[in-house]
């Protein structure tokens, strides 16, 4: 009986210290972690995540799959404020990312710094996950491999145990900057492994004026942002499109 005790006395001991080791930047990056809804054409909740800004004007990363299907959708700051999802920025339904605007009822919101230097296999990493609690939770892991993907973006195995709530959650280096968007484990080994794919390959999806074939966006019933005005889209001779794509693109 007194093992017993002694082993959970240790065991709580540990829970606080590593509350206690949190590093200093998990108060305020917590703050720009979100929870999603999504909604379908009869308004009823399609699916239901995480998300997290990377720009202070409002601009976020989370899971297409979250958004496949949705006619529009809301984020819930930690802070307990809903506010819409404005545009749809780009997706890719291959590594399940997708870039959005989120209408912001200030000038700016908490964001997270995009890592320039992607971690090597044996770092240390943390995952934030959404909270309305002021606490400094967090899980730690170590990023296990890093292969290279489209270019010179990385995907990422981690030494990391994840909860189906935390999917989308942001992935952090030890310097408080966000490298990845936790994903879904798959496979035998779903206990301690879990995978992110790379935070600036979803940052480098965008809208064009080729974009009106691309069946990720088509997926997705939400406005798209198109960063082409539409008088240049018209009129100018730096884009001469035929009438059929600039109509396309507008039913994006």
């Amino acid at each position: 009986m007194k093992k017993k005790l002694l082993l959970m006395l240790t065991l709580c001991l540990l829970a606080q210290w590593s509350v206690a080791q949190a590093p200093k930047w998990v108060d305020k990056a917590k703050r720009a972690v979100f929870s999603v809804v999504t909604y379908d054409q009869d308004d009823k909740i399609l699916n239901t995540g995480n998300g997290f800004f990377v720009t202070e004007d409002g601009v976020a990363l989370s899971d297409y799959t979250l958004f496949k299907g949705a006619r529009r959708a809301v984020v819930m700051s930690s802070d307990g404020v809903q506010m819409p999802v404005e545009a749809i920025m780009g997706a890719d339904d291959m590594y399940d990312v997708v870039k959005f605007r989120v209408g912001i009822p200030g000038k700016k919101v908490t964001a997270l710094t995009l890592a320039a230097v992607a971690p090597a296999a044996g770092a240390d990493v943390y995952l934030l996950p959404y909270s309305t609690q002021k606490d400094r939770s967090f899980t730690a892991g170590k990023v296990k491999e890093a292969d290279k993907i489209s270019g010179n973006y990385s995907y990422y195995t981690l030494d990391m145990r994840l909860k189906d709530k935390m999917v989308s959650c942001p992935l952090m280096t030890v310097d408080g900057q966000v490298f990845g968007l936790a994903q879904k484990s798959s496979g035998q080994d779903t206990a301690t492994i879990c995978y992110a794919i790379d935070a600036n390959f979803a940052m480098s999806q965008n809208i064009s004026a080729l974009s009106y074939g691309d069946m990720s966006l088509k997926g997705i019933g939400i406005k798209k942002h198109c960063p082409i005005p539409k008088s240049r889209l018209w009129c100018s001779s730096t884009w001469l499109l035929p009438n059929c794509l600039r109509r396309s693109i507008w039913r994006l």
